[in-house]
C-alpha cells in the first residue's frame, strides 16, 4: 500500500483576488472567472500521486477577511 502524506494548505488573501478560483483549477480542474464569493471559509481536498506516497492536500480557502481566526490549524 501507498503511504499517504497530508499537507496543510491555508489560502489567505484581500476579497476578489482569485483565491476560490486557483481552489477550483487545482481541486476540480475547472478555472472559473466569475466564481461566487465565499462565506466564511470553504474547505477541499484532492489526493495526488507521488511517486510511492498519495499527497492528500486539505485545503482551506477563506473569505477574505482582514483576520482569520484559525483555518483549522496552528498554521493559519
Amino acid at each position: 500500500t501507498m503511504a499517504i502524506r497530508e499537507l496543510k494548505v491555508c489560502l489567505l488573501g484581500d476579497t476578489g483576488v482569485g483565491k476560490s478560483s486557483i481552489v477550483c483549477r487545482f481541486v476540480q480542474d475547472h478555472f472559473d472567472h466569475n466564481i461566487s464569493p465565499t462565506i466564511g471559509a470553504s474547505f477541499l481536498t484532492k489526493t495526488v500521486p507521488s511517486g510511492h506516497e498519495l499527497h492528500k492536500f486539505l485545503i482551506w480557502d477563506t473569505a477574505g477577511q482582514e483576520r482569520v481566526r484559525g483555518c483549522g490549524t496552528q498554521l493559519c
